[in-house]
């Protein structure tokens, strides 16, 4: 080879690198396109090669395995391909600049060089970049305008690799450089062809990390599932070099699923519930549990979870997510079925990718905002509930979107990644309709069962998601349409006394108490059993502080949204001046808060009533009052 001061600093040999550790690289089971650019190789005209794939695909291990046969003298070769040398080019590495020469200067050196060396095959990954890289002051003298002359008259030879959609974005918007290249396309492995390449690499693993084929099914099977913007065989092959270190790590003489799985869960934030398939008690116990959390919507919780249980036993449509459409007053629930789902199904609250719909109401800015964050919230988190708070606020193009999201479970990002939403639990609320659902619930139960007052009250109810916008073909593709009743006074006492329960976790956990139920009241001031109390000698009528939040913040048209609001005002506020006063004093105070209320309540006569919330600090041992749940 005659002098290449130019090549020797800005390429690398591969036929050096690959002679040295033969073994550590290469492609298996690539005969087909392997024979392919070696024909392109040996053509006499249109002598270079675009190998096209996914990433991840190998399209450089194809690269490496056509060096692997040139230094083994394989007979799939030409004998004019038998003595050459590729040779690797970044192209970010011709930016340097030294004295007298720059980027354009570099590359034109390299291309002497290249001529002078006939036996050299210049081999350029991520091909693109030839596109407008080193072009300067709007001249239009890129890389692929100085490379282009000296391949078309055949001077050298370039082996290229890039993705499918971006040698359609950049080299056929050239026309001259696509015609210069001849094409090699690399498809995704199939699962079958991945685990032939992962019993390869296995095989020729040290005795002591062994990997039975159970974990090479694991690892093709969760690879494949949820992995999804990667490809085979890369994808499963870094999974395997993952799990390894995670076995020895975990002091495994045998790979395990836990190894692999883990893995999984870190990364892909995919719940260990769903990779350990441990879900028989989840389902059916994912009624029970979400009603602890969403009081008083047994029908519409039913209806979701029935269709959770039939999605998980595989009778469901598996190729898009379930999908819902929780309709109702403000403040009914809807929201919080969200976050139960979030939490009893895929096993954690922050499984929960919560977008205001709002937010995306103007046309095209819209709708690539939203596909953005959706894709890259959902990357990332795959299995999970994703929460659309007021659907009808966003613009029509962005439910087109969404449309195209339910119909095939997936959407591609800005970079070309195909995204899976498929296994995504899809909640969208509304109040649309809240005004005929209040109507509704007013009238009887047999009113309400009636088979042809349903039937009427459903017509009536999807005019009036059209009348809001909604296109028919965006309502026929949600899977449910649920109906959120409003709350009676019974459900909102039980809200009241499960937000009052964790306000006095919450305190229990600085050493202080909150009593408020009634029978508590009672065992403290016996008198508070007939509505009385006695204070300096007078009789005061006195109620429970759960029927005076009610009364202070519930409103059948806004739900018990307006209930923290209450609770702050009447209860916390109160606690928290007095535990921040004795902080600031250093004077102890008694550290049981017992509310109730003072005063007469509403009645027909006095629709306001003249009540308030009164409380007394007492120093209790706790242990030994019935403090009752």
């Amino acid at each position: 080879m005659t002098n290449t001061p130019y090549l020797d600093r800005f390429t690398t040999s591969l036929n050096q690198i690959i002679s040295a550790q033969p073994d550590e690289y290469g492609a298996f089971g690539r005969d087909v396109e392997l024979g392919r650019l070696v024909r392109i190789l040996n053509q006499h005209k249109k002598n270079s090669a675009a190998i096209l794939g996914e990433a991840g695909v190998g399209k450089t291990a194809l690269v490496e395995e056509l060096v692997k046969r040139i230094i083994t003298q394989d007979d799939i070769l030409h004998e004019t391909l038998l003595d050459r040398q590729v040779i690797s080019l970044e192209l970010a590495s011709l930016m340097e600049s030294t004295a007298g020469s720059g980027f354009a200067s570099n590359l034109h050196h390299i291309v002497d060089e290249v001529k002078a060396n006939p036996k050299i095959l210049l081999f350029i990954d991520e091909m693109h970049e030839l596109i407008g890289t080193g072009a300067e002051g709007g001249s239009g003298m890129d890389a692929g305008n100085i490379l282009k002359p000296a391949i078309g008259r055949g001077e050298i030879q370039v082996i290229g690799a890039t993705t499918n959609n971006e040698f359609r974005q950049y080299i056929e918007s050239d026309n001259a450089m696509e015609r210069r290249f001849d094409k090699v396309l690399l498809d995704e492995f199939t699962p079958s062809q991945t685990r032939a390449t992962l019993k390869r690499i296995v095989d020729d693993l040290p005795a002591s990390a062994e990997v039975p084929d159970e974990a090479l099914d694991t690892i093709i099977n969760f690879s494949d599932r949820y992995i999804t913007t990667h490809f085979f065989p890369e994808k499963a092959i870094t999974l395997l070099d993952n799990a390894l270190v995670e076995s020895k790590m975990n002091n495994h003489s045998v790979m395990m699923e836990s190894d692999i799985a883990s893995i999984i869960h870190e990364r892909y934030h995919v719940p260990m519930s769903v990779l350990t398939e441990e879900d028989d008690e989840r389902l059916f116990q994912l009624y029970e549990r979400m009603q602890t959390q969403v009081i008083g919507q047994d029908a519409a919780l039913k209806k979701i979870v029935t269709s959770i249980r039939v999605r998980a036993a595989g009778l469901g449509d598996m190729t898009k997510p379930l999908s819902f459409l929780l309709a109702g007053t403000p403040g009914v629930g809807k929201t919080e079925t969200a976050k139960a789902i979030a939490t009893h199904y895929f096993g954690d609250e922050r499984q929960l990718i919560r977008f205001d719909m709002s937010e995306f109401k103007f046309a095209k800015q819209s709708m690539a905002r939203f596909a953005e964050r959706a894709a890259e919230a959902v990357k990332f988190n795959p299995y999970s509930v994703l929460l659309l708070d007021e659907i009808e606020k966003a613009d029509p193009m962005v439910l087109d979107l969404l449309l195209q999201i339910l119909d095939d479970g997936r959407l591609t990002n800005e970079r070309g990644q195909t995204i899976n939403f498929k296994d995504l639990i899809v909640v969208m609320t509304t109040n649309i309709g809240h005004q005929l659902i209040i109507e509704r619930a007013a009238k009887s139960e047999a009113y309400r069962h009636d088979p042809q007052h349903q039937e009427t009250f459903g017509k009536n109810f999807e005019n009036a998601l059209l009348g809001a916008d909604l296109r028919q073909e965006f309502i026929s593709r949600i899977g449910a349409t649920i109906i959120f009743e409003p709350l009676e006074i019974p459900n909102v006492k039980k809200i009241i006394d499960l937000k009052l329960s964790r306000l006095n976790k919450q305190a229990q956990r600085q050493g202080y108490h909150l009593i408020y139920r009634d029978q508590d009241v009672i065992d403290l001031i016996p008198s508070f059993s007939d509505s009385l109390e006695y204070v300096n000698e007078q009789v005061v009528e006195s109620h429970s502080l759960i029927d005076f939040l009610v009364d202070k913040g519930y409103r059948k048209s806004l739900g018990v949204r307006p209930l923290d609001d209450s609770i702050m005002d009447f209860v916390q506020a109160r606690m928290a001046e007095s535990i921040l006063n004795e902080r600031r004093t250093g004077k102890a105070n008694c550290h049981t808060f017992v509310f109730r209320a003072w005063g007469a309540p509403p009645d027909e006569t006095h629709p306001k009533g003249s009540w308030q919330s009164v409380v007394t600090q007492v120093e209790l041992d706790t242990q030994k009052v019935g403090i009752h749940e």
